[in-house]
C-alpha cells in the first residue's frame, strides 16, 4: 500500500480536478531550499534529476513542475511541443501584480506530491529557463542548476524526440526542422544568459562533465547546494531513466553520427555563435 500511495497522489496531482482542490485544502510547501534543473529539452535534465533525487535531504517532485499546477503555462498548452522558443510570450513569467497568489496556489498544488517539510524540493521544468527571475522572486531562497550539451547532439535528439502538433504540425509536419530545434537550444541558452545577472545561486554544468564523471559532478553540486554529500555516491549515479536501467554514458557522438552534412550546416547558420563560445566544434 505504501508503494502505490506515491503514484495515486502523482495521477491526482496531474488531474485538474485535483489541483484545483489541493489549491483549496492543501498547505503551502516552505522548504528550506528550492532547487530547480534548467536547460534546454535533451540536455540530460532528467537524469541529473533521478541522480539528485537519491539525496536523502532532497524530495524531487516525481514529475515536471508544470505537469503538476495548473498555474505554470507549458508549450505544449500552445501546440508547440518540447519548443516553448515558438510561443516564448506565453512562458515567460514576470513579477508583478497577482503572482505571489499565483504562486501561492502552485505550492499547495505540489504539497500533494510532496508531504511534510522537506529540507530540499527538486523542481525540474524545462520550460522553466525562460522564467528565472520569477522563480527567484517567489521560490526564495532558489538554487539554479544549469545543464548545458553540445547543441548539434540537442539539436538532433529535438528533432527525434519531438513530435509536432496542432498548429506545428500545420507548419512542420511529422516532425520539426533541424534548424528549428537549433533555434530552441540557441534561445535557451540566450535568455539564460539574459537573466543569470539577477539570479543568486546558480551553478552551470556540463552533460559532458556530469556523463564523464558524476561523482565528481554529484559531490560539487551537493557543495553548491550546501548539503552533505553522501558517502556511497556511487549509488547515486546508478540509475533509471525512461524506465531503463543503465550505467552513466556520453551520447553525444551517437546524435552527432545521425546528423547529415547539410544538418549541421543547418545548424551553424542558426547557431553557430554559441557553438563557437561554448567549444562545441564541428566534425
Amino acid at each position: 500500500m505504501r508503494a502505490v500511495l506515491p503514484w495515486v497522489r502523482k495521477m491526482v496531482a496531474k488531474s485538474r480536478s485535483g489541483q484545483t482542490l489541493a489549491a483549496h485544502f492543501r498547505q503551502e510547501l516552505r522548504p528550506d531550499r528550492w532547487i530547480f534543473i534548467i536547460g534546454c529539452y535533451n540536455s540530460g535534465t532528467t537524469l541529473l534529476r533521478e541522480m539528485l533525487a537519491r539525496h536523502p535531504q532532497i524530495a524531487a517532485l516525481p514529475a515536471e513542475g508544470v505537469r503538476l499546477t495548473d498555474s505554470l503555462p507549458r508549450p505544449e498548452d500552445f501546440g508547440w511541443n518540447r519548443m516553448w522558443c515558438r510561443c516564448v510570450e506565453h512562458i515567460r513569467l514576470q513579477p508583478g501584480p497577482g503572482m505571489e497568489e499565483r504562486c501561492e496556489r502552485i505550492r499547495r498544488q505540489w504539497s500533494l506530491v510532496v508531504p511534510g517539510r522537506p529540507t530540499c524540493v527538486l523542481e525540474k521544468s524545462i520550460a522553466n529557463t525562460a522564467r528565472t527571475p520569477f522563480l527567484q522572486q517567489y521560490f526564495q531562497p532558489a538554487y539554479f542548476v544549469h545543464l548545458v550539451r553540445d547543441g548539434y547532439a540537442v539539436a538532433e535528439g529535438i528533432r527525434r524526440k519531438a513530435q509536432p502538433t496542432r498548429e506545428a504540425a500545420r507548419e512542420f509536419g511529422q516532425r520539426y526542422p533541424v534548424s528549428l530545434c537549433a533555434q530552441q537550444w540557441r534561445d535557451s541558452l540566450k535568455c539564460f544568459d539574459a537573466d543569470r545577472d539577477e539570479l543568486g545561486n546558480v551553478l552551470e554544468l556540463r552533460y559532458e562533465e556530469l556523463t564523464a564523471d558524476p561523482v565528481s559532478c554529484l559531490r560539487s553540486i551537493t557543495e553548491f547546494l550546501q548539503l552533505p554529500t553522501p558517502a556511497d555516491t556511487d549509488a547515486l549515479c546508478q540509475f533509471h531513466i525512461h524506465g531503463v536501467q543503465s550505467v552513466i554514458v556520453n551520447m553525444n557522438a551517437d546524435s552527432r553520427r545521425r546528423l547529415s552534412a547539410q544538418d549541421c550546416e543547418e545548424i551553424d547558420k542558426v547557431a553557430g555563435e554559441q557553438l563557437l563560445r561554448l567549444g562545441y566544434e564541428r566534425d
